[in-house]
């Protein structure tokens, strides 16, 4: 079993964090976030550590693999002035994307599924990388899904309970 490492503020603000708006066949929206590492930039990058770095995000929201029904985290996610930030549990740190339109999507839709891959992604792949790398993921259980609602800013969290996987 591969350790896992709590998310420190460093670690978060070095992810890359891709968030887009899809649908079901149904035509059902809903609004995926994609938390990846960036390619290695230092000697200790090594796969085992990016991985153990994110499996710790994964682990602090709530974020299971994709053959195992998807958790409703509670609400982790808010808007504010722009910026989405994520509330992870065990660590007073948030991860933060500027995200403008999308985060008035979210905040109207009242749901973000976030995705969190164990490899890593170089931050300029774009569209059909993307893709293939979620593909890939899924199909040899490199990521991990969680559901988590939003609310209607970061100050609410303060009266909510803390999120049960």
């Amino acid at each position: 079993m591969t350790r896992t490492i709590t998310p420190t503020a460093g670690v978060l603000a070095s992810l890359t964090v891709r968030p887009w708006l899809d649908h079901t066949e149904h035509g059902e929206h809903f609004a995926p976030m994609l938390i990846t590492h960036p390619a290695p930039r230092r000697d200790d990058d090594t796969p085992a550590v990016i991985e153990a770095r994110m499996l710790g995000v994964a682990d602090a929201l709530g974020a299971v693999r994709p053959d195992r029904r998807m958790p409703d985290t509670g609400t982790r996610v808010a808007v504010h002035r722009g910026v989405v930030v994520v509330r992870l549990d065990g660590t007073p740190h948030t991860l933060t994307a500027r995200a403008p339109r999308w985060g008035r999507i979210v905040a109207g839709l009242g749901a973000v599924m976030l995705a969190v891959g164990l490899d890593p992604l170089s931050a300029g792949a774009h569209g059909a990388e993307v893709d293939a790398y979620i593909e890939r993921a899924g199909a040899t259980g490199r990521i991990r899904f969680a559901g988590a609602r939003v609310a209607a800013h970061p100050r609410q969290w303060a009266a909510l309970p803390a999120a049960t996987p």
